[in-house]
């Protein structure tokens, strides 16, 4: 199925546009303001316990979300996908070796590591003309790379304005899907007026909490 859809070379003009007009900041990943780039992180935070675990960053733009972790005393094993060259060139210079980042596409990109937790956070925001037919396999694919769960952000339909050349999602139909694929399901329309983020479980959470209060 994914593999019908070409790569998403329309979106990452888009982004490497931005990258030349707004540098490295988040005005060029599509931010009006640095704290609703910090609520999205707080609502992907909900997710589970980072610290410590395999974490896939899809869409990772300039590692913002790591160094957002690591602010709190969070330190994951990181991995951060982009389809954007200047974005991981970003970031390799920016972090090192102390994470690892790959340039690729959510539907096409191999890899032989595997990961407890996966992010993908604003890579359906812009309208590009596949975004669409490439939401459900893209959400498909990364659902089944994660070992506990995968959490996924949107502009939401239910929005009270709407900018151009966005892609906006009805709360409804995300959540549908998403249980068709899981009954472990969190959907978050509250940190902001426009988004929501939703966080699908491989691993219920009831059922690592069990597994975190038996007995040895």
């Amino acid at each position: 199925m994914s593999a019908a859809l070409p790569l998403d070379s329309q979106t990452t003009r888009f982004y490497e546009d931005h990258v030349r007009r707004y540098g490295y900041t988040y005005r060029a990943l599509g931010f009006g303001r640095r704290s609703w780039q910090e609520k999205r992180f707080a609502a992907v935070q909900a997710l589970g316990s980072f610290h410590g675990k395999r974490i896939l960053d899809v869409g990772c733009g300039f590692g913002d979300l790591l160094a957002w972790l690591r602010a709190r005393g969070i330190e994951p094993d990181y991995t951060g996908l982009d389809i954007c060259k200047p974005m991981i060139e970003r970031c390799r210079a920016r972090f090192g070796r102390s994470a690892k980042f790959m340039m690729g596409d959510a539907l096409t990109f191999v890899s032989d590591y595997t990961w407890d937790y996966i992010i993908a956070s604003g890579i359906f925001g812009y309208n590009a003309k596949d975004t669409r037919k490439r939401l459900q396999p893209t959400l498909e694919r990364l659902y089944d790379l994660s070992r506990i769960g995968l959490a996924v952000n949107f502009l939401s339909r239910r929005s009270p304005s709407r900018s151009p050349g966005r892609f906006y999602v009805h709360p409804a139909d995300v959540l549908q899907f998403a249980l068709n694929l899981t009954p472990a399901v969190r959907l978050d329309h509250a940190y902001l007026p426009n988004d929501f983020t939703v966080c699908l479980y491989r691993t219920p959470p009831w059922e690592m909490a069990s597994t975190a209060t038996s007995p040895a």
